[in-house]
């Protein structure tokens, strides 16, 4: 197991982006294997995550270091050991490796479906338009159908000269139709005297629990109590079948062995697809913007009213018709 990096803003990770070249997969993988090996000797070495190139969507294979600190980051990228690695690896690949420093780790964590690390170089003395322009950026991608968040990391001097930018939606398909979209194009077309390069290279399988990619900047994270609706609307009708349809069948079981079935059931079925689902249809609601009006709360506080309403005079009537015997009820 990896050792945890310490609390502290110098924690560092890098993202390390490469193509390989076609038919070198398989040496291409045990060469990784032992780079892995020799990064995990480096000072600072925190943890790794390796995710294979998965094509057409992704053609990188993406390499994720954390480290202790920027300068455990920087003297890994520019030691002996490592140049010495990439030599032997020279045959292999194809193109130049794009490598980011990003400020900040966290333990990975289930990983979201795509994500697109984009790269962009500021002409000199354009960073207070190009935050501004970001921000604009932030604001307009947050209203597109399965927008998950972003991190935004500003150029480290003397040892990344770009500005990084982790970008990440539910699906590739939401994320290519922002990426594709006439909106982004028509930003990026008011940045042209800012910018004097952008590149943008996609993860299918995006690892936004690395960083903090969650709410956009000036955007407040979802209430608590609206998550607790929300997850109420979809744990409420999964206990009540339960109870109706599943509870006789495990009558001959130990309690504490039916209850432990019963709730591994409701705890999957709830995790998936039934959050996932509600989450998308009432994401205006959990999440609004900077924009959305106030009266947004109490609409989606009345929608939930209704469908506990719904779902409780429903299982009235299906419980009267089925004969229910709530002395039977086992707890």
């Amino acid at each position: 197991m990896s050792p945890s990096p310490p609390d502290g803003p110098s924690q560092a990770t890098i993202v390390t982006q490469t193509r390989v070249q076609p038919g070198k997969t398989t040496q291409f993988a045990s060469w990784q294997e032992e780079m892995s090996e020799v990064a995990a000797q480096a000072p600072g070495f925190a943890g790794q995550e390796v995710i294979p190139a998965d094509p057409p969507v992704q053609e990188d294979w993406v390499i994720i270091q954390r480290f202790h600190s920027r300068e455990d980051a920087h003297a890994w990228l520019t030691s002996a050991e490592r140049a010495r690695m990439l030599r032997k690896a020279e045959v292999l690949l194809q193109g130049q490796d794009a490598i980011s420093i990003m400020d900040g780790t966290a333990q990975p964590q289930a990983r979201q479906p795509s994500t697109a690390v984009i790269r962009t170089r500021v002409v000199a003395g354009g960073e207070a338009r190009f935050r501004q322009w970001s921000a604009e950026v932030s604001d307009a991608q947050s209203r597109m159908p399965g927008y998950i968040g972003s991190a935004v990391q500003e150029p480290i001097p003397g040892v990344q000269d770009q500005w990084v930018t982790l970008l990440a939606f539910d699906t590739p398909e939401h994320l290519q139709a922002w990426l594709c979209s006439p909106a982004r194009a028509a930003l990026l077309g008011k940045a042209e005297t800012i910018m004097a390069g952008t590149e943008t290279r996609v993860v299918k399988s995006g690892f936004e629990g690395w960083f903090d990619i969650g709410q956009p900047a000036g955007r407040p994270p979802s209430p608590a109590w609206k998550l607790n609706y929300l997850i109420l609307a979809g744990l409420y009708p999964i206990v009540m079948l339960e109870v109706l349809f599943l509870n006789n069948k495990l009558a001959w079981m130990n309690l504490a062995f039916s209850t432990l079935i019963g709730n591994i059931l409701s705890v999957a079925i709830l995790g998936w697809p039934v959050v996932a689902i509600l989450s998308r249809l009432m994401g205006w609601w959990i999440q609004p913007s900077a924009r959305t009006p106030r009266s947004t709360d109490l609409k989606g506080a009345l929608i939930m009213i209704a469908v506990f309403a719904v779902l409780s005079i429903g299982f009235f009537f299906i419980v009267n018709h089925v004969g229910f015997d709530a002395k039977a009820f086992r707890i």
